[in-house]
């Protein structure tokens, strides 16, 4: 509780923060609710594997009514290929899926190594669950909550491939003959490619009600359940290793809205940006292009587009990133190492793979309609950008001797307040696998310290306004000269509590001593006791606490690839960050229905911040 109040410090008035402190001391008195929610919960650890697991599944994802996409699902690019014709796609993808199939010996054989922790408390074991979640896993709407569905080992196994918006059955392994070769595995693809773009355009495709909210879909899917047919559908689609779904390539124009910032900022690939690319991987597009091309439930789908550029939207709830970007770039590599193929891909005596047909009756046809425009809206909604910082990356910043973690969470802390004046509640994911099924705790970024530095740093000036001295002094090179009224001494000082402040939070949570995860459980032992809910969980501090406006994480990559999401909040941001050593890659998101946000001003004000800490540090 003490942590609690500290946290809503620099978030809330002060004459609030008061009469949090007197509910506070209500709550933790002997004779109030909070040690007898305590005694609950520590009874309940002595029961189950892991006390907090289900209370924050339930919490970050299955009770959450929100759509997948964009809201919940990451999307991510990996460096884009050169396909010159249709059989380089059919025999990268063949790799892609024979990789996996090696992964899942490698899992169903036991031979998966233990990941240990390389840093605080040295080389304890970390919890490998997630990486045995990944393949073969689905999510299934409920009304009012959803569930994972989480397979057995078995022996057959099949990947859905999606093109066109036809979903086909591509058996790899049956218990008859053993696992397809890579040359199977690409003639396969190669019929498939050729035979979706010949068939007629059937009424919109059944992947766009996986893009709706959890409750309409739950519905939905119940509806569809009712035909013998479509049941089988559903149930090969969710049983499915993966989804490989093979795109034609959004226009580079697509995301021609989000361009309107500054034209400077941002690294472009030839014709499509990296913005562009990152549309396609998070929502496809919207339904004339590639969205309905997907089943957004499904934990692992693989998108590779005809013009090379390729990656995956993944389901969040099994799985945090870091297993995700660990499979992905172990198959990459494999696949690099191999070189290319000159010949194209064989004839191969394999019947044709099935093609899923549906039973679509009127009623289910009108909502597709309605799912689809729906979907259509909310992505034209996202307005999102990827944004290269070229100056420097990780070796200038341990340089510095600070954490680069630590630092790009305080750049973006100063980013916000240069914007608006005032800090919010920022989430950083902090992995708990040194537990048994530990997934992840919350940083909070936005803490006292980091204000006080973030007040110094834009002394004078108020939000994102020039001093008036700026505008009279630009120097020579056309460069804004800032008085500061405090010494860079002063500001350095500043800067080192905050940093410290912000890693004894980290160390905090990655040991397990986080307070959101306690906090919730809290809350749901009070549920569970079917009592009045507590004023500690109904007061309006509660609310603003968990509002994240500012949603981030550190998705560290070996290649050069990125991993974004949507905003958590309608009024947020989403931002998501990978250090190199001499650049920093951001993806950045709002959405253009919030007044208030812009995803080019806060990178722009995210270039000012990091330019200025450079200067700060440098000496």
């Amino acid at each position: 509780m003490t942590e609690y109040l500290r946290l809503l410090e620099p978030i809330l008035t002060s004459q609030h923060h008061e009469r949090v402190k007197g509910i506070v001391k209500q709550f933790t008195a002997p004779t109030g609710l909070g040690p007898i929610l305590q005694q609950y919960l520590i009874d309940k650890r002595e029961e189950e594997a892991n006390w907090a697991y289900d209370y924050w599944l339930n919490d970050m994802y299955m009770d959450v009514r929100l759509a997948l996409p964009i809201n919940s699902n990451p999307g991510m690019v990996l460096p884009p290929r050169k396909f010159t014709t249709v059989h380089d796609v059919a025999r990268f993808s063949a790799r892609l899926i024979d990789g996996i199939m090696k992964h899942k010996d490698m899992l169903d054989s036991g031979n998966l190594p233990i990941e240990r922790a390389a840093s605080r408390e040295k080389g304890q074991p970390l919890c490998m669950a997630q990486y045995h979640r990944l393949l073969g896993s689905c999510r299934r709407p409920g009304d009012p909550r959803d569930s994972q569905y989480l397979p057995e080992k078995r022996t057959d196994q099949h990947v859905i491939v999606a093109c066109r918006n036809q979903m086909y059955c591509v058996p790899i392994r049956a218990s008859d003959r053993g696992q397809l070769t890579e040359d199977e595995i690409a003639s396969q693809l190669l019929y498939v490619l050729s035979d979706a773009p010949c068939l007629p355009a059937t009424p919109p495709p059944v992947g766009l009600l996986t893009a709706q909210a959890r409750t309409e879909w739950a519905h939905d899917r119940e509806a569809l359940l009712q035909d013998e047919q479509n049941a089988r559908n559903i149930e090969l689609v969710e049983q499915a290793l993966i989804l490989l779904c093979l795109d034609e390539s959004l226009p580079p124009s697509f995301n021609a809205r989000a361009g309107n910032g500054d034209p400077t900022i941002g690294h472009h690939a030839a014709g499509r940006d990296e913005t562009n690319m990152e549309h396609e991987m998070i929502h496809g597009g919207g339904s004339e292009y590639n969205s309905g091309n997907r089943w957004f439930d499904k934990t692992m789908q693989i998108i590779v587009c005809n013009d090379g550029t390729w990656g995956l939207c993944y389901e969040h709830s099994t799985s945090e990133g870091i297993a995700v970007v660990l499979l992905l770039e172990g198959i990459l590599k494999a696949i690099d190492e191999m070189g290319n193929v000159e010949e194209g891909v064989g004839q191969q005596h394999l019947p044709p793979p099935e093609r899923l047909e549906w039973i679509i009756r009127p009623p289910m046809q009108r909502r597709l309609v309605i799912a689809a425009k729906s979907f259509d809206q909310r992505i034209e909604d996202l307005d999102f950008y990827v944004y290269r910082y070229q100056t420097y990356g990780k070796s200038f910043i341990k340089a510095c001797q600070v954490s680069p973690d630590c630092y790009i969470q305080l750049a973006l802390q100063l980013a916000y307040y240069k914007l608006y004046g005032h800090l919010v509640s920022t989430y950083e994911s902090a992995s708990t696998r040194r537990f048994l099924l530990g997934r992840v705790d919350c940083i909070r970024s936005a803490t006292t310290e980091a204000l006080e530095w973030a007040k110094a740093m834009c002394q004078g000036e108020g939000p994102n306004v020039p001093l008036e001295s700026d505008k009279e002094d630009d120097d020579k090179d056309g460069k804004k000269v800032t008085f500061s009224l405090y010494s860079k001494d002063h500001l350095r000082e500043l800067f080192r509590c905050a940093a410290a402040r912000q890693t004894e939070i980290m160390v905090q949570n990655i040991l397990g001593h986080g307070i959101d995860i306690h906090l919730l459980g809290l809350r749901e032992a009070c549920k569970d006791r079917g009592g009045p809910m507590h004023e500690l969980f109904t007061d309006e501090s509660y609310k603003i606490a968990n509002c994240f406006l500012l949603s981030t994480s550190q998705v560290a990559c070996s290649t050069d690839s990125f991993m974004g999401y949507g905003p958590v909040t309608p009024k947020g941001y989403g931002c998501s960050y990978n250090p190199y050593p001499d650049e920093i890659t951001f993806c950045i998101s709002a959405f253009f229905s919030a007044e208030n946000t812009s995803a080019t001003r806060y990178a722009k004000s995210l270039q000012d911040s990091l330019d200025i800490m450079r200067d700060l540090l440098s000496s």
